[in-house]
């Protein structure tokens, strides 16, 4: 309905000068809202178009900013005026949409036997008719199915290109896809397509790319990964960086399952070879690498039956960081970290203060405050608190010294009497460094007996006394 204009407000707007509060269209008032003729209303693709490109574009009046007319319209004129504009923009798709559908109908070529099926695609830009003669009475979902597997196109991967080598373990390749391939679970490398060489991720590469190739590439804020235009990464972004995605930080790749992504994230450790020491970050390396440096390291799988091949794998170890301690697992290498250098310690006794690695650590442990005794020696019957002392009391009879000292040859019956050996003989290893004075020890117990002895509580305030 048309608004009422005031025209007393008008005629006082003309004649004083006032009434500039009021609607440029409908004259009516603008206290519920207004919109300044230059302000920004909408966008015609990335530019900005005003409220007065706005209204010419519709009316074809040239609406400007004037000193004797208001400079603002109300709400609801901007609401009519932006409605229409939306309405004129979905008739020109309509008919877009319309006209190419009609040229799809006269380009569709006419079959000599009859077409049992016509199938019609309809997107926001186009419409695709496909026919499907061999119709045999199958419900809607399978025909859609055969069909779209038809039109259907994977995109073609480029496979050629300079035959190229990996420099980190020389094997060499027909063209840089198939080197990209193996370096796919490298979280430092990856391979240039179009000449082969193998530079650093990230940056390197998108310097690499425009000083090399003329291309400007596009890096991704989160991860090391490429893309040739603003579109293509954004969309990246918002497909494998959203909250909850399971995204390498490394390499930039994803997974749809937890599982995936844990056993990918072991992918970028770092290996090292046994008989060279040489280290690699990725894995196809080092097992290129490992079949040459030590061929007969991993088993002739003709030898293994078939329901056993998929166990076998190429024997590794890990290093520890600290210490350089080597384990044959990741997960000894994990508690070994956990509870020696990061000293965790989820298990106390119940009886006193002390914190152990395990469970089973902690039951031994209790032993000393229980006192039972449930390991028996086999050959002279003595009961024992531990298994290990049992270990230990059935060595006595047996004579048994497994472990010997590389220095000087001599046999212990553990390895901590090995180690207090070379620390007392050979002043090999760490000795427990008493805080107060220069004194050190070898055992623990004997730096805790030398503190009570000589730098206890009464001592210390005899001595304050004294001075």
């Amino acid at each position: 309905m048309p608004r009422e204009i005031d025209v007393k407000a008008l005629v006082s707007h003309i004649v004083l000068g006032n009434g500039m509060d009021k609607c440029r269209i409908c004259m009516g008032d603008t206290t519920e809202g207004q919109v300044h003729l230059g302000d920004t209303v909408m966008t015609d693709g990335e530019r900005p178009v005003t409220l007065s490109e706005l209204l010419e574009i519709i009316t074809g009046v040239e609406v400007h900013d004037e000193p004797l007319c208001p400079l603002c319209i109300c709400i609801t004129c901007v609401s009519s005026a932006l409605a229409v504009q939306e309405f004129r923009i979905f008739v020109k798709n309509s008919q877009k949409i319309w006209s190419k559908a009609l040229n799809s109908l006269n380009d569709l070529p006419e079959a000599s036997p009859p077409v049992k099926t016509l199938c019609a695609f309809i997107k926001p830009d186009t419409l695709t008719l496909h026919t499907y003669k061999n119709y045999t009475g199958g419900d809607s979902k399978t025909v859609l199915n055969k069909i779209k597997s038809r039109i259907t196109k994977k995109k073609r991967v480029v496979r050629t290109g300079p035959p190229c080598f990996c420099p980190d373990c020389g094997k060499n390749f027909l063209s840089p896809h198939y080197l990209g391939m193996h370096l796919s679970n490298s979280g430092q490398k990856e391979v240039c397509s179009i000449c082969g060489q193998v530079i650093l991720r990230g940056k390197h590469m998108i310097d690499h790319m425009t000083e090399a190739h003329g291309q400007n590439c596009i890096l991704c804020k989160h991860c090391p990964q490429i893309f040739n235009s603003v579109l293509e990464m954004k969309k990246h972004v918002k497909s494998a960086h959203r909250d909850g995605c399971l995204t390498c930080g490394d390499c930039g790749r994803s997974f749809p399952r937890k599982a995936s992504f844990e056993a990918h994230s072991q992918m970028h450790t770092v290996r090292t070879c046994r008989a060279c020491g040489t280290q690699f970050t990725n894995r196809a390396c080092y097992r290129e690498h490992r079949s040459k440096c030590e061929p007969n390291a991993k088993p002739d799988i003709k030898s293994i039956p078939r329901n056993k091949r998929g166990n076998v794998r190429d024997p590794a170890y890990f290093v520890c960081d600290y210490c350089a301690k080597v384990y044959t697992s990741r997960p000894q290498l994990k508690n070994h970290i956990l509870w020696i250098h990061m000293n965790v310690r989820p298990y106390q006794c119940t009886y006193c203060d002390k914190r152990f690695y395990t469970s089973a650590r902690r039951a031994e442990h209790s032993v000393v405050h229980t006192r039972e005794r449930n390991f028996e020696c086999d050959i002279c019957g003595a009961k024992l608190v531990s298994k290990m002392a049992a270990v230990y009391h059935r060595r006595r009879h047996t004579g048994e010294k497994p472990y010997e000292c590389k220095d000087c040859g001599e046999k212990f019956l553990s390895a901590s009497r090995r180690l207090e050996h070379a620390k007392r003989r050979h002043g090999k290893g760490e000795r427990h460094q008493c805080s107060q004075c220069p004194a050190n020890f070898v055992r623990n117990c004997e730096l805790r007996k030398h503190v009570a002895k000589y730098h206890s509580a009464p001592q210390n305030y005899m001595v304050a006394v004294e001075g």
